[in-house]
């Protein structure tokens, strides 16, 4: 094989941007035993584009794994872009624990939805010496918190975040991230209205290659959940459908369920929409550039 060759397929093979799931389940951690193919940590995705851009969504318990793997690479991002869907605790907890803030070569941009209070606001909450004993001023990375702008977040030429709002008690935003000609959608903690589904989350979802969205429960469990604030894997077979989207990743997994009935929504998933697949710690999605 001629040089040229190789290098020319050594740039195909790393041209391409990689989602990784590093948490998956919803409302709390669930580390027991019968879950450990799943995982048990709570929402956090990666997404690194081509060009090592690093965008994360949510930062639940799955934040503190990736925070420790970034202090390991040789090529580690120096800045990462972090959109938070809303502050339960389920997103937000692994926050505490990310050591990648203890590098003063590190800036976060975190960016969450507009809320009752000032994201400056929840952030001292979170830091309240009540229930931490680390303050935001022991950190020494820099630190830009903002409101999601309406216009959306440019992250570079090729890379930009859109949001909308979906319901959600106290509401939640869905992301649309566009990187060149790619398309990735994380949509968690949505509840559908009664007799439709939120024409929000299918626009903010059209042609996705990628969606990732909320399966916490089944049509038969959600009139008992009422007001949870959480979807069914049936109607996120639905929005795909719906929005044409190419893949659709389960997500926010109830913490009662265990690795066999996943695998048993799954199927019953791909049933439906074939190219379907449960979210699982560690799962690599990856599309050329």
């Amino acid at each position: 094989m001629k040089p040229g060759k190789l290098l020319t397929d050594f740039f195909f093979i790393m041209a391409e941007h990689i989602i990784k799931f590093w948490g998956v389940r919803g409302s709390f951690p669930t580390p027991d035993r019968d879950k450990i193919e799943v995982g048990g940590h709570t929402s956090c995705v990666e997404v690194r584009t081509a060009d090592n851009d690093l965008i994360v969504f949510d930062m639940g318990t799955g934040f503190v794994p990736l925070g420790n793997t970034l202090l390991k690479e040789k090529d580690s991002p120096k800045s990462a872009h972090v959109c938070i869907s809303h502050f339960h605790w389920d997103h937000i907890f692994g926050y505490l624990g990310f050591v990648p803030f203890f590098s003063k070569d590190f800036t976060c941009n975190i960016y969450g939805k507009q809320d009752k209070l000032s994201i400056d606001e929840i952030f001292s909450h979170l830091h309240n010496y009540t229930f931490w004993p680390v303050e935001i001023p022991m950190y020494q990375a820099k630190f830009n918190l903002s409101t999601f702008p309406n216009d959306g977040v440019q992250v570079s030429d090729s890379v930009k975040i859109t949001a909308t709002l979906h319901g959600h008690p106290n509401g939640a935003n869905s992301y649309r991230l566009e990187v060149g000609d790619k398309t990735i959608v994380y949509c968690t903690d949505i509840e559908h209205p009664d007799d439709h589904l939120n024409p929000n989350v299918i626009d903010i979802a059209r042609d996705a290659d990628v969606l990732i969205k909320d399966a916490q429960f089944t049509d038969e469990q959600l009139p008992a959940h009422k007001g949870w604030g959480h979807s069914s894997w049936q109607q996120c077979t639905a929005v795909a459908e719906k929005a044409n989207v190419k893949q659709l990743v389960l997500y926010h997994h109830s913490p009662g369920n265990n690795d066999g009935a996943i695998r048993e929504i799954e199927k019953d998933a791909q049933a439906v929409f074939s190219n379907t697949i449960a979210a699982r710690e560690g799962l690599e999605i990856r599309l050329p550039a």
